[in-house]
């Protein structure tokens, strides 16, 4: 017993546990981060909203995004990309592992009309790559910020790729 006590009050390693899925899965905090995400006044879920348009015209422009050009956002969250890049006539998929943010997300791209498909991370990595290649995405074709904008599919003349899948 005073074991178990001595391990609970230890300090953990950073990096230690893996908490990412309880964040973004537990009802309570899930729905405390979708506000947080729809506050379009502060940078804490998301990028404010003024930020998220000057990068979506940014990508809009510098990828040309329009009508056949295919988009995957990997952490769509409550589809803040994904819906302005649907507005240019992309084809977009928006992923995420919350049911509160896809479930927003999709309702959003519904009432809109724009045709957005959103679906929960809920798969091996294996599953992802084919979901993904299905998607006309290839592992060598991606483009990321890295802090939570739209991996992006292309020719190669500007693929950065972002890991191995």
């Amino acid at each position: 017993m005073f074991e178990k006590l001595e391990m609970i009050n230890e300090r953990p390693k950073p990096f230690e546990f893996y908490t990412a899925s309880d964040l973004w899965t537990d009802k309570h905090t899930s729905e405390q981060m979708l506000s947080f995400h729809l506050n379009e006044q502060v940078d804490l879920s998301s990028r404010n909203g003024a930020f998220i348009t000057i990068s979506v015209e940014w990508i809009t422009s510098h990828f040309k995004v329009g009508p056949g050009k295919k988009i995957a956002d990997f952490g769509c969250g409550p589809g803040l990309y994904t819906t302005r890049l649907a507005q240019k006539q992309a084809d977009v998929t928006g992923i995420d592992f919350s049911k509160n943010s896809v479930r927003y997300a999709q309702k959003i791209a519904d009432d809109q009309g724009l045709p957005i498909y959103n679906w929960l991370q809920y798969f091996s990595p294996e599953a992802l790559k084919t979901e993904f290649e299905t998607c006309g995405f290839t592992s060598n074709t991606l483009y990321s910020d890295v802090a939570g904008a739209p991996f992006y599919s292309e020719t190669e003349e500007f693929a950065i790729v972002a890991r191995k899948i």
